[in-house]
């Protein structure tokens, strides 16, 4: 069976990150259902695509590190929430004119961000394999189409 979070549809704005947040810890908690799925982490590590609807997207990332020379990543027009089912990630948040703020992630933990977000993360060193849900709310144009945007309840 696939992992579906509790969908409510509405017309109007983009989910808050918070809610965004809520989606990613309820897919997150539910990692023996979908680790089947994904492979377990070789080098730079695999992805699977869990739900898709409308303009909402959840991933599943398995890796052992970011490969040498990765940048900070601009999540211009895009909300977002990310959630470590397994491991440890570093997370370096940018920061204008002074050095990046960076926290360890563990499992069982998350956050979030909006369309400001500028940061880079990588699996926390000896952690071991790491694995991670994304999730994604971006606006109609770069949506996969239709009806509008659907903010999203966690399951009772």
């Amino acid at each position: 069976m696939e992992t579906q979070p509790t969908v409510r549809r509405s017309d109007g704005p983009l989910p808050e990150p918070e809610e965004l947040m809520e989606i990613a810890y309820e897919v997150g908690r539910d990692y023996l259902r979908w680790r089947p799925r994904l492979s377990e982490a070789d080098g730079e590590g695999n992805w699977i695509q869990l739900f898709r609807a409308d303009r909402i997207g959840v991933w599943a990332i398995s890796w052992q590190h970011m490969p040498p020379g990765t940048g900070f990543l601009d999540h211009e027009q895009v909300r977002g929430a990310v959630y470590v089912a397994r491991g440890a990630l570093t997370h370096e948040r940018a920061r204008l004119g002074t050095a990046p703020h960076t926290t360890e992630i563990g499992a069982g933990n998350a956050f979030c961000f909006d369309e400001t977000f500028y940061h880079r993360m990588h699996a926390a060193r000896d952690a071991g394999p790491t694995v991670t849900v994304h999730v994604f709310a971006t606006p109609a144009a770069q949506g996969a189409g239709g009806p509008g945007p659907l903010p999203y309840a966690p399951s009772s």
